[in-house]
């Protein structure tokens, strides 16, 4: 559904104005819905979801991140970068997307989009590292527990 990818691109704006003003993410993201007129259904749910996911679990997805960045600090990833990566991370990990494939591909068309193509490579690597470290260990506990 291409709700998604337009969710997902409000709500790297939220993320970003966010990261640069410190606002509250309830504001910001009141703000971007009114601004951008998000109106249907589908696509405002998804996007307050994908909000409350990464916000609620920002924590852990930063200190996961951070793991899978050779010689950075996440404090040193541009806004888009940053920010793309929350997101991504979150959604794969804990909504489990109808297409995680197309997920993938919409975080990088965006950083595409606002960054450059040499950012969303970085992302691309940095996402594709996280995504099937979670999917190996994902599998090797459920071999283990007798689940698979």
């Amino acid at each position: 559904m291409r709700f998604r990818k337009k969710a997902r691109e409000h709500a790297l704006e939220i993320l970003y104005r966010w990261d640069i003003r410190g606002d509250s993410l309830e504001k910001i993201t009141e703000e971007v819905i009114q601004e951008r007129k998000v109106k249907k259904k589908e696509m405002l749910d998804y996007l307050k979801e994908l909000i409350n996911t990464t916000s609620e679990n920002i924590t852990y997805v930063d200190s996961l991140i951070s793991e899978h960045l050779e010689d950075w600090s996440i404090d040193r990833l541009g806004y888009i970068e940053r920010n793309a990566l929350r997101l991504g991370v979150a959604e794969l990990l804990f909504m489990n997307p109808p297409d995680p494939g197309r997920a993938f591909n919409d975080y990088i068309d965006l950083v595409k989009k606002y960054a450059d193509r040499k950012a969303a490579k970085f992302v691309n690597g940095v996402m594709s590292k996280i995504y099937k470290k979670r999917k190996t260990t994902s599998l090797a506990k459920k071999v283990g527990s007798g689940e698979g």
